[in-house]
């Protein structure tokens, strides 16, 4: 597998005294690369469901580079679709922007690009009927999707459409009724699959690129049920012989865009931008070849860090247990060693040391693609990690911790030992320190990042810090259910309640060093 660390062109001139608005009107003046094809020529072929930072970081700059190729290219232009009140906002830059934005790329050196991927935007709140006539047009032969793990409705334990959400009951009475008010991803893929089947169209690729293991059979599974529910066995069928569902692999770091960013744009390439975005210059995707109309030759382009595979499973359980693992792992202990950035957490030798512990461990549980050197990939994320120009808030990572760990962290444990589990142990009283505390080991305060399912298991999570030896195991039960026996063979209650007795006295950094290699 191919990784870039690519070399945009950055602005060589000084700062303009004067920062121009973004939009076809003021482009061709920048002094950075702008869409060298012709924009008003752009078809779209993709239709983009839940336009945020990490989309227009990564998909819609692959989708730029084959644009630039132009010829029959020009038809995978991008329909970007905003699904929630919270889109809004998405929705005036994009118009206000002419759909175009600035794409920052953060390394040795900080450069910048305009994006001009996206050829159309429409608010699903107040345009569900133009959203479904795209997502049903001939025209339209890739659906992708970045609406976070919630956004599939499925139940997260039992991986069925989650019936009981207000959200898929009135979708299911929308699409009975044959109406166009819909507001979830399935809702309106099925209702595109039912004007699709009336009017006959040609097959269409629905292509997750969340960081889910296994994302195109969960959207799979949450369509297919929501098909069957609204149209019975035949829309199912429809559904199962008309639709592929490829899984994916995306990486490339992404932080959320700060005021810092639109100053930066500003100042140094003189753009006033509404909503640019800013990555890491690394970048990575995989993708199963399922695509039944064709798709973009994004594998073509950006020195081929895009490849088309039979089975994504390998890529992704690397990049699962290996990345999203170790930033679960750098992100409770990191805060709670008193950092805010990640990188400021990697230069601490103790942090460093156990990543590097955390990392080595998993690796037994990481069935490596065939020719991929895990030793040097493992090397480049912690290189990746200590990216002081990306500036990765720790915080963002601590976010929904309980389902990150589940998918990320937990499943390593049936390929480990109680030796090699410790680390694991380290990360889950780290989370518990963390739940609980008002103030990390230097005595700041910090705000907690969302932890949506708290409610199920706060009350333990005290009992825990006040009597870890008897509390940790009951937490453990109630955060994970279902694990119990799992976590029992790596004997991770017991070790987590000794490490989380040794970090309440303060120095988690040190005492998670101390896990290395025992």
């Amino acid at each position: 597998l191919k990784s870039q660390s690519w070399s945009l062109t950055a602005c060589a001139d000084p700062p303009l005294a004067m920062a121009v608005p973004l939009n076809n009107s003021t482009v061709g003046s920048l002094k950075i690369p702008v869409p060298s094809y012709d924009r008003a020529a752009v078809r779209p072929g993709i239709v983009h469901l839940g336009v945020g930072g990490f989309h227009r970081a990564h998909q819609a700059y692959y989708t730029d580079a084959v644009l630039s190729r132009g010829g029959d290219d020009l038809q995978w232009g991008i329909c970007g679709v905003g699904l929630t009140k919270f889109d809004e906002a998405m929705r005036d830059t994009m118009k206000k922007q002419d759909n175009m934005y600035t794409l920052v790329s953060r390394g040795a050196t900080t450069e910048a690009m305009v994006i001009g991927s996206h050829c159309e935007y429409l608010y699903a709140p107040e345009q569900p009927e133009e959203v479904l006539q795209r997502l049903s047009s001939p025209d339209t032969k890739v659906v992708t999707l970045t609406v976070t793990e919630k956004g599939y409705c499925l139940d997260l334990d039992t991986g069925a459409l989650d019936k009981g959400l207000e959200a898929v009951q009135k979708d299911l009475a929308t699409l009975k009724a044959g109406g166009a008010g819909l507001l979830t991803a399935p809702g309106f893929l099925v209702g595109a699959a039912l004007r699709r089947r009336a009017e006959k169209a040609a097959g269409v690729a629905i292509l997750s690129c969340d960081n889910v293991q296994g994302n195109g059979e969960k959207t799979e599974s949450a369509v297919l049920e929501m098909a069957e529910l609204a149209g019975g066995e035949e829309l199912k069928k429809y559904v199962h012989d008309n639709f592929t569902f490829p899984n994916s692999m995306v990486d490339r770091i992404t932080p959320a865009t700060t005021q810092a960013v639109k100053d930066l744009v500003k100042s140094d390439f003189g753009i006033e931008d509404l909503w640019p975005v800013a990555g890491e210059d690394f970048i990575q995707w995989v993708i199963e070849d399922k695509f039944p109309a064709g798709r973009p030759a994004w594998d073509q382009v950006l020195g081929g860090t895009c490849m088309f595979v039979e089975d994504v499973m390998p890529y992704e359980l690397m990049k699962l247990r290996l990345l999203n693992g170790s930033h679960q792992a750098i992100g409770y202990t990191g805060v709670m060693s008193g950092y805010r950035l990640v990188h400021d957490a990697m230069a601490d030798p103790s942090l460093l040391k156990f990543i590097t512990s955390y990392m080595d461990c998993t690796t037994g549980a990481v069935p490596g693609p065939a020719g991929i050197d895990l030793e040097a990939y493992k090397v480049k994320l912690r290189q990746r990690f200590s990216n002081a120009a990306v500036a990765d808030q720790l915080l963002r990572l601590c976010e929904d911790g309980r389902n990150r760990m589940k998918v990320a962290c937990l499943p390593c444990l049936a390929d480990l030992k109680p030796e090699t589990a410790r680390p694991f142990a380290a990360v889950v009283a780290a989370w518990i320190l963390y739940l609980t505390a008002a103030a990390d080991n230097k005595g700041a305060e910090f705000k907690m990042s969302p932890e949506p399912a708290l409610g199920e298991f706060q009350a333990q999570a005290q009992q825990a810090v006040e009597d870890p030896d008897a509390g940790v195991g009951p937490l453990l039960e109630a955060a994970f259910p279902g694990s119990s026996e799992l976590l029992a063979t790596v004997e991770l209650p017991a070790t987590c309640a000794k490490l989380l007795t040794q970090m309440k006295a303060g120095k988690v950094a040190e005492v998670c060093a101390g896990v290395c290699g025992a």
